[in-house]
């Protein structure tokens, strides 16, 4: 199955929207380059190619894209690095080793347990946030 030649974007043409959940249209609005839809409100722009079509605003983290190839197709672009390991990347690791060493030699202290609880609360939260950037 061959892939479908992307098409030039002609910014006085009528589109349909590429959003999945509506069927508006896509008018140029007048005096930008960018195109607006009459149901969904949602704006996009032309890429300087002429080829793709930028999602701008809306929900997700990273902007969707989209070529015309007589209908509309997503343009999957390879999501940047996860940059987990910063500053506080490298302090949660030393405060998790500190906490592990305490939990092997069982040195209890009495701000041992809550300093466990608040670590393990940080990491879950960390973990969250990486699953709901990578997610798009």
């Amino acid at each position: 199955m061959s892939n479908p030649v992307p098409q030039k974007i002609d910014s006085e043409q009528i589109y349909p929207c590429p959003c999945v959940r509506n069927r508006g249209k896509l008018k140029p609005i007048a005096l930008m380059d960018a195109f607006g839809c009459d149901h969904c409100s949602l704006m996009f722009e032309i890429n300087e190619d002429g080829y793709k079509l930028l999602q701008l605003g809306g929900l997700s983290h990273y902007p969707q894209s989209w070529q015309w190839v007589g209908k509309w197709q997503l343009v999957r672009e390879p999501l940047p690095p996860f940059q987990f390991i910063s500053f506080w990347g490298y302090i949660l690791l030393a405060a998790f080793v500190l906490l592990l060493l305490l939990w092997v030699f069982n040195l209890r202290t009495a701000i041992g347990i809550p300093l466990t609880i608040l670590l393990l609360s940080f990491v879950g939260l960390l973990v969250w946030r990486m699953l709901a950037l990578r997610q798009f």
